[in-house]
């Protein structure tokens, strides 16, 4: 009898030490949601504002358009966007004189950017068909 007490509290003892153990992964594993969770946040709200700014600069050169279609003033259209770029600083150097070499050099490297992430979401949508995985909002 006496050998089945002290097995019982070795074994009692080994399960309270594999419930210690799976508490604290269980801890680091909330920790880690938590984590998750807020750069998942931080991410959409970065997202968000990406396409809020985008937004804002399509409708000041639409703006930019209207603007010179009503006046026939395309330096008065052209305010639009001198002021959108000229508040943070955005303006293009004053040495610059060719507008489409400047554009070819500065688009080149966004162009190259943009096509290895149409890769990307296309590789990832190309993963998901064949897993027969559906992304929320698709």
């Amino acid at each position: 009898a006496e050998n089945n007490l002290i097995d019982s509290e070795c074994h009692v003892a080994e399960l309270e030490e594999a419930l210690r153990d799976k508490q604290a992964l269980l801890e680091a594993s909330e920790k880690r949601n938590a984590k998750l969770q807020s750069e998942n946040a931080y991410i959409r709200n970065r997202y968000k504002e990406l396409d809020l700014l985008i937004g804002k600069n399509i409708l000041v050169m639409q703006a930019a358009i209207i603007e010179w279609q009503a006046t026939g003033d395309a330096k008065s259209g052209l305010a639009w966007i001198y002021n959108t770029l000229f508040g943070p600083g955005e303006l293009p150097d004053e040495s610059e004189k060719d507008a489409q070499a400047y554009f070819n050099r500065k688009y080149a490297p966004i162009d190259e950017k943009l096509m290895a992430l149409h890769k990307w979401f296309w590789e990832q949508s190309e993963t998901e068909r064949v897993a027969g995985i559906r992304i929320k909002g698709e």
